[in-house]
């Protein structure tokens, strides 16, 4: 209590020295109040006995046992052995030494030597047994002791007079050793001055005043401490952190409080978090254990990850309708998440749910900010013309064709020999590739690959590690080893363990390589091996399971660095066509049908009625792209601005007309690719270039260019005339050409 009211806390022992100094201290008081406990005891003994020699006996144990008593468990082992032989040799002493004497020396020589009998015996048992404890089991606790040998010098007087004083001394021995064990082991007379820190309300910042911080032996838990230490932290959060992780560290009886404060503290954080991305980072460090509230902590962070996965996935968005269904969801989730830990025990359920009302806030404001953003934008813009389409959040349509194909190949019986997806630019390879998923059988897994990435054609053995990372990301962990392939035989290898776990699982896996043109031309280059190719054709041979399947903007009799039709002699081709009228209708209209983010039938799902791009406005756009699929959505995009710009609710012939002479503009670096810069052969430019002057024109001369114009789809063939395909390229001609 003196440590406490002159503040010597835990803070103040770090170095070595204090801490020495601290436990002197401490050892020296608490034989101080021993011996003064025990001299008490033994004069208030002779006040009730009146018999002298209880204070002598009361001030040697107090003394010896005050100096020499150590730790909890020579305590318990002293008092025992203590209790053991004083009793015996009490009882054995008094009885025969009195009556003996008695026998020769009358009643009162008897008592006398008995008495002095009595008064030597516990003396000497006292010494000896107390020196033994104390270099058995050393010196830990001298406030404990002192107070557990000061009542034993009760039970030692009450001993001495033998069976004479009866049973009520008896009692009252062992009344004596009970209240010694409890008041010194247990520590409750700390309870009211623990209760006082609670009044009128928790005084954490006069925490270090409390007994828990000077006395490390306090086995009797504090109830309301977790309360204490949160007052603490909020005065002081660094001393109430490391407070709390000594009291998990060094005080059992105390551990359970701080640890349900560290879990309140966490919570608060959390509750505090402006960031719901942040969460899991923030309640990472909450203690888990098998019992009680420490039993759900795991459970409680798996839902609480799923608020931050949907946060997550709302800050990838930007345009408000995308972001209004996710904002949704995470609204959603955080209100399931604050009924479903109502049953958790405290702390969790409160504190959590608290936080969760927080969180609740910041998911409705931002709901709300998505709500008067989308009051400002009166046309949805989701349409893109650039890098392959997600459908989650773009407008896509399906090839229905192609992905017919591609399943009927998938899922042949025999397995599939190898397919080549073959088209021109712009026409959707890549997206198809991306948005399979969903298309195909669950028993057919999907992975795909772009042979434009750095590491796919820098060496050998960067594309081997680059396609074994891509495949382990499809599958369990453990199925492919984490060494990496270096060379074909490695691949090999790889392979068929790959095929063995597709074959014992009754799977197949469609391995996509997109732009495969790229391996031909590092074949050329002499960076990979045409070897490559012998181990691709053996697998499509030998492993059934596995789909090859090569995307490219070229037809594989156009790849001259390597007999391609040699090693892809049994592949499928799938050629991918223009869009056809329904899908460009389709396109226009629900441009989201195949999106995840709405559910099947929801009236908010984006969409355009055909009135919005005017009078025959989805034909008139068709026919002006020629369906290619990248024009489509370059023509839709300008569209949609165009209408947002100008503060209307539709397109008419007008608008349309502008928003294709603006698409020249816009897809000025696409047109040119594939007007110009794809005319390699010897006049095949300008007799492209000629179209700008007039509508049609006889085919060239060159039977060459005529085969070359004829595979890259820019011509039609009308009446012996020939005339572009896609009339918004005659537009570029006629204005960037």
């Amino acid at each position: 209590m003196l440590f406490g009211l002159s503040e010597l806390d835990s803070e103040a022992l770090q170095a070595s020295s204090e801490r020495l100094l601290f436990h002197s201290l401490h050892l020296f008081l608490g034989i101080s109040f021993g011996l003064a406990l025990g001299l008490a005891l033994a004069l208030a003994f002779d006040l009730v006995i009146g018999l002298a020699f209880a204070p002598a006996l009361g001030l040697a144990f107090g003394l010896t046992g005050g100096l020499t008593v150590g730790l909890p468990l020579g305590l318990v082992f002293g008092l025992a052995g203590g209790l053991a032989f004083g009793l015996t040799f009490g009882l054995t002493f008094d009885f025969i030494g009195s009556i003996t004497v008695g026998l020769t020396s009358g009643l009162a020589g008897g008592l006398g030597i008995g008495i002095l009998g009595d008064v030597g015996a516990g003396i000497t048992i006292g010494l000896v047994g107390g020196v033994t404890f104390a270099f058995a089991f050393g010196i830990r606790s001298g406030l404990a002791a002192g107070i557990v040998i000061g009542l034993t010098v009760w039970l030692a007087g009450v001993l001495s007079g033998g069976l004479a004083r009866g049973p009520l001394d008896g009692f009252l021995a062992g009344l004596g050793f009970v209240l010694g064990y409890v008041v010194g082991f247990l520590r409750p007379h700390y309870i009211p001055l623990h209760m006082t820190f609670f009044w009128p309300e928790p005084r954490g910042p006069e925490y270090r005043r409390h007994p828990a911080t000077w006395d490390d032996c306090c086995f009797l838990p504090f109830q309301g401490l977790d309360r204490l230490l949160i007052s603490y932290a909020e005065d002081n959060r660094r001393a109430a952190e490391r407070e709390i992780d000594r009291l998990i560290d060094d005080a059992p009886g105390q551990r359970e409080l701080a640890l349900r404060a560290r879990a309140t503290l966490l919570a608060r954080d959390a509750a505090a978090l402006g960031d719901l991305a942040r969460l899991d980072d923030t309640i990472a460090g909450l203690p888990e254990g098998k019992k009680g509230f420490l039993s759900e902590t795991r459970e409680l962070r798996e839902r609480v990850h799923q608020i931050t996965s949907a946060q997550a996935r709302l800050d990838t968005l930007d345009r408000p309708f995308l972001r209004e269904p996710y904002t949704a969801l995470l609204v959603k989730e955080i209100e399931t998440f604050e009924q479903r830990i109502a049953g958790f025990h405290p702390p969790l359920a409160s504190e959590f749910r608290r936080a969760a009302r927080a969180w609740l806030r910041i998911a409705t404001q931002q709901l709300a900010e998505v709500h008067r953003h989308l009051e400002r934008e009166p046309t949805r813009q989701v349409f893109r013309a650039g890098d392959p389409v997600d459908r989650d959040r773009e407008a896509f349509v399906p090839r229905q064709g192609v992905f017919g194909e591609l399943e009927r190949q998938a899922l042949l019986a025999t397995g599939c020999p190898g397919l080549v997806i073959y088209g021109r630019r712009r026409l959707g390879k890549s997206t198809l590739l991306r948005n399979l998923s969903g298309f195909l059988p669950p028993s057919v897994r999907i992975v795909g690959l772009t042979m434009q990435r750095a590491r796919a054609f820098t060496s050998l053995e960067d594309l081997l590690t680059l396609l074994a990372d891509t495949l382990e990301s499809v599958l369990p962990p453990g199925v492919i080893s984490k060494t990496r392939p270096t060379d074909h035989r490695g691949l090999e290898e790889l392979l068929a363990t790959v095929d063995s776990y597709l074959d014992c699982e009754g799977l197949r896996l469609l391995l996509g390589i997109d732009e495969y043109e790229y391996l031909d031309r590092k074949i050329g280059e002499g960076i990979l091996s045409e070897d490559l190719l012998a181990v691709v054709r053996d697998s499509i041979q030998s492993h059934r399971r596995l789909i090859w399947t090569f995307a490219g903007s070229h037809r594989i009799d156009e790849l001259r660095n390597s007999p391609w039709t040699s090693y892809l002699i049994s592949a499928r081709t799938v050629e991918m066509p223009m869009f056809s009228p329904a899908e460009t209708r389709l396109l226009l209209t629900e441009p989201l049908r195949y999106s995840p983010l709405w559910p099947k039938g929801d009236p908010s799902r984006p969409g355009f009625e055909p009135g919005f791009w005017g009078d025959n406005g989805i034909g008139y756009i068709h026919a002006e792209t020629g369906g290619w699929p990248h024009l489509v959505q370059l023509a839709a995009e300008t569209v949609v601005d165009l209408v947002n710009d100008t503060g209307r609710d539709r397109a008419d012939r007008e608008l349309l007309e502008h928003a294709l002479e603006c698409a020249v503009t816009r897809g000025d670096v696409v047109l040119r690719e594939l007007l110009e810069r794809e005319s390699a052969l010897a006049g095949e430019w300008n007799y492209l270039r000629a179209f700008s002057q007039r509508q049609a024109q006889p085919p060239p001369a060159s039977a060459e260019v005529a085969r070359s114009l004829r595979r890259r789809l820019l011509i039609v063939e009308e009446s012996g005339s020939w005339r572009l395909r896609v009339p918004l390229m005659t537009r570029w001609l006629r204005k960037r050409a």
